[in-house]
Parts: C-alpha cells; structure tokens; sequence
C-alpha cells in the first residue's frame, strides 16, 4: 500500500504545540517550485523565538495504521533554511525518529524507518522540523510537504558516480536488486539551473542481480558546471532520485585569456585564463609604454581555468594592459592582451 498525505489534510490548524509568541502552522505557496517538489501548495511551521525545542504539530485524525513491509518506510519533502534534525513520529511506538537535512533553501526527501516496528497501529502522527534538546533562543521557519507511507526502496543503488572522459561526461552506476524497474531518467543541471531529463537508460525488471549501467552525456560544451541525478522509475509510475553529482568544469578546448572582470576597476580584478593541456605560463601586466608593472603568474599550471588577482592599489588610474603567454606540453604556443581600466 502507498499512503500519501499532503499538508495540511493531515495537519490541520489547531494541533500545533509549544510555538511561543508568533508560532503558527498553514498552508503556502511552495517556496521553490521544481526539482522535488512541483506542488503549488506546501505546509509552513513558524516558531517564536521562545518556542519550545521540541515545538510541532500533530494530528491524530488520519487513518490508524498497522504498519507492514509495504509501509514502513516514510518519506516526506523538507526545505529549511538551517540543518537540524527533523523528527517524525508515530504513536504509538511513540518512538522520535530523527533524520537531519543536510541542504538549505531546496527541498530534499528525509526517510525513517519504522521496520522494527512493523505489526504496530498507529493512530498519532506528530512533526517537529527542528527538533533539539538545546533550549531555543531564535525562531524559525520550516516548510514540508508530500508525506508518503511507502515500502523497502524497490530499486537499491549501489553505487553513482561520474567523469568527464576526453570532451563527454560519463555517468556510470550499479544495483544490488531490482523490483518492477522501468529505467533511470537522467537529469542534469547546468551551473545551478533547475535539472532537466537529457536520456534515458532502460532497467531491468526485477532481479536480484548485480546490475551495471552506463551512459554518456556527448552535450556538454567547455567550461560549464554539470550536475547529475538519477530519477527511477517503476513500472507503475512511482519514481525515486538519486544523490546528485557533481562533475565540476568541463576542462577548456583551447588557449584563452578572459576580459578582466570587474573592468574598470578600483583597486583589485580578477583575470581569467584557461589551458587546454599541462602548460608553462607567464602572466604579466604592463603600462602603456611597454614597462612591466607586475608578474601575476609564472610557472607550471595544469589544464583547466585559473584565476588571479591584480592588486594595483599602489598605482596610479590608467589603462594597463594584461598579457598571457602559454606553451603547452604538446607544443602549441599561445599569446594573448586585454586592456584594463584603473579609476581611482
């Protein structure tokens, strides 16, 4: 059975406990549509400065339930703005379960799991987001939606990780056993951006064998930031995400000197430079004349992009000019200016 209570059909106004002056529980729009949660509407906690650590909400007026292996595991969306512990409890056991978010400002799925107490009937669902011995001195506010009643994670992953493999990123994971499995959507985020589907890899049913995966992602373009998640789909619809990883800079293609940034500037810049390959570097700075004002760089760099600062808060206002030389490893030679404007 999959049970799913949204807020606040299950915690309702009015069952909010030890909030202090202020403390209130309602229904919001969602603070950050997309990615986990896409729902208009999710459940807000505010808590006074004087609240109680252990201030929440409860209700007992949803369905009593007999915990089974189909429904042991419970998953709700949580987004904060601090790690903390979120507690979850059902009474009885009346046993805190406590599972800490570990993003802030996003939401992220927590689990708890009540396994070992499974043949117990529950009649009391109670929620504290920022569950803490410690006596409180600040308020807070918490949102959660999407409390879902599930069974054992029917797909369990292993492993998931990824790498650039010459211009292409590589994804690679593995299960231990599957159940009803459909695939694994493929989402990626671009610099941050909110994830977006890029493929698809077909699963395997079910089966309790070990299961390898691969798959590469030839659309990336050079010098971006990628992230990574898995999204499994079961045959029925219901769908679990992966951890996200993150692969970092995709490594340059070729020889750059970037525009200093800011320009004009007053008195520190930043300057840009990226190598394709393992290169031997100069980064000088000269005035107009032709004279060398200073060695911003000098020596072995890997490829990549790297940045350094120019400091001319002992100069005079001007234009100066900036310039790169690279040789790299496999020969190729490279030179580069840009102009930078000082205002003092």
């Amino acid at each position: 059975m999959l049970l799913i209570l949204k807020q606040l059909e299950i915690l309702g106004p009015g069952n909010i406990f030890s909030a202090g002056t202020g403390g209130y529980d309602t229904v919001v729009a969602n603070p950050s549509v997309g990615g986990l949660n896409t729902s208009a509407n999710c459940a807000k906690l505010v808590v006074g400065a004087n609240g109680d650590p252990w201030a929440g909400v409860w209700c007992s007026d949803f369905p009593d339930l007999t915990l089974t292996a189909d429904n042991c595991y419970i998953r709700v969306l949580v987004y904060k703005d601090v790690i903390s512990d979120f507690n979850l409890k059902l009474e009885p056991p009346n046993v805190d379960h406590n599972v800490a978010n570990t993003v802030i400002n996003q939401w992220e799925e927590l689990t708890f799991d009540y396994s070992s107490d499974i043949g117990t009937t529950s009649a009391t669902l109670t929620i504290i987001p920022e569950y803490s011995p410690i006596p409180r001195t600040y308020g807070s506010t918490s949102y959660y939606d999407y409390i879902r009643f599930t069974g054992v994670v029917p797909v369990e992953l292993t492993s998931f990780t990824g790498s650039f493999v010459g211009n292409n990123v590589q994804l690679k994971w593995a299960t231990a056993t599957e159940l009803n499995n459909s695939g694994f959507e493929i989402q990626r985020s671009v610099n941050g951006s909110a994830f977006a589907t890029v493929g698809f890899v077909q699963g395997n049913g079910t089966t309790t064998e070990q299961k390898q995966y691969t798959f590469v992602d030839n659309t990336v373009t050079t010098r971006t930031g990628y992230a990574y998640r898995l999204k499994q789909i079961d045959f029925n619809g219901t769908f679990e995400y992966s951890s996200v990883v993150n692969v970092g800079l995709t490594l340059p293609t070729e020889f750059v000197l970037d525009q200093n940034y800011p320009n004009p500037f007053n008195p520190s810049t930043k300057i840009s430079y990226a190598v394709p390959v393992k290169s031997e570097v100069t980064l000088e700075v000269y005035n107009l004349i032709g004279q060398k004002m200073m060695t911003l760089a000098q020596g072995t760099v890997d490829a990549g992009t790297h940045t350094e600062i120019f400091n001319a808060s002992n100069m005079s206002s001007g234009i100066y000019l900036v310039k790169l030389v690279a040789v790299g490893e496999n020969g190729a030679q490279f030179t580069s200016s840009k102009k930078m404007t000082l205002l003092k």
